[in-house]
């Protein structure tokens, strides 16, 4: 393989972070697990009952990812919005409570967020200019809902954004901005806005998005924005739940990729060796 290749390779893995897809294909719903609560109605759930965990982005590739594993634990009552609601049904499931909510319609925010505790965020900008750009998706939509989640009372809000962001990602950061839209900018600006808001939040910064099967192998949790990698979508989902409600995840920002040499199952304890973000 060569150079330039590889750095064709890698640049198509790393935006798929920033762009995500924009066809997504129809999947067929799976019966819901008969321990798992599916959420009905738009009240603040009971204190002894299963929280309710907003999730944005729920049509995107690792939102859908996010309801598989969501869906299977008993411990949360799952509530799915989306701009379009009747397609939400048809596209990936009528089993779920899914509610109306435009990220970048703030106005519309509030009755999703509704008696909700936990919100995870995997939105991203599906074009370079315009509505659905990283400026009005990855900015302006993460800063719609922080302000939201924070009138709420949310306790704990988990943004996907990506690696990069906090380096400027060299070379290739500069190729990826131009190519999708200043991507990697418009994050840093949702995940400023976030640390600042006072909504207890986890910045987990993925590295270049596959469609792989998760748990196949290892992975890293690190800081300081250093180096490359990749990562699985389902993985990704994974570290975002493992997240909830975890006291060694909050207000802390991370990047995670995969790693060969790890056992598959030791990132789970890695949570610990995090460390809080600057004040």
């Amino acid at each position: 393989m060569t150079g330039w290749q590889q750095v064709l390779r890698v640049t198509t893995l790393a935006l798929s972070t920033a762009l995500g897809s924009i066809a997504l294909a129809q999947s067929v719903a799976q019966p819901v697990p008969s321990g798992h609560t599916l959420t009905g109605e738009l009240t603040k759930p009971q204190a002894s009952g299963p929280a309710v965990v907003l999730v944005a982005g729920a049509t995107g590739r690792t939102g859908r990812l996010l309801l598989e594993q969501l869906r299977k634990d008993p411990r949360y009552a799952l509530r799915l919005m989306a701009r379009d609601v009747e397609a939400a049904r048809r596209n990936v499931s009528k089993d779920y409570l899914w509610v109306a909510g435009d990220v970048t319609r703030p106005e519309t925010l509030a009755p999703a967020l509704s008696g909700v505790s936990l919100v995870l965020v995997a939105i991203g900008g599906t074009e370079r200019s315009g509505p659905n750009s990283p400026e009005f998706v990855d900015f302006g939509g993460v800063k719609n809902l922080t302000d939201a989640a924070r009138t709420a009372g949310v306790r704990q809000l988990v943004l996907e954004s990506s690696m990069g962001v906090g380096s400027g990602g060299g070379l290739l950061g500069m190729m990826l901005n131009l190519l999708s839209g200043d991507a990697l900018k418009w994050k840093a600006k949702g995940e400023a806005h976030l640390r600042a808001s006072g909504v207890p939040y986890t910045i987990v910064r993925p590295g270049g998005l596959t469609d792989d099967p998760g748990g196949q192998t290892g992975l890293v949790l690190q800081q300081g924005d250093e180096g490359s990698g990749r990562i699985a979508r389902a993985d990704v989902a994974a570290v975002m739940i493992a997240t909830l409600d975890n006291p060694d995840a909050l207000d802390r920002t991370f990047e995670v990729i995969e790693d060969d040499k790890a056992p598959r199952e030791a990132w789970r304890t890695g949570f610990s060796a995090l460390k809080p973000d600057p004040r």
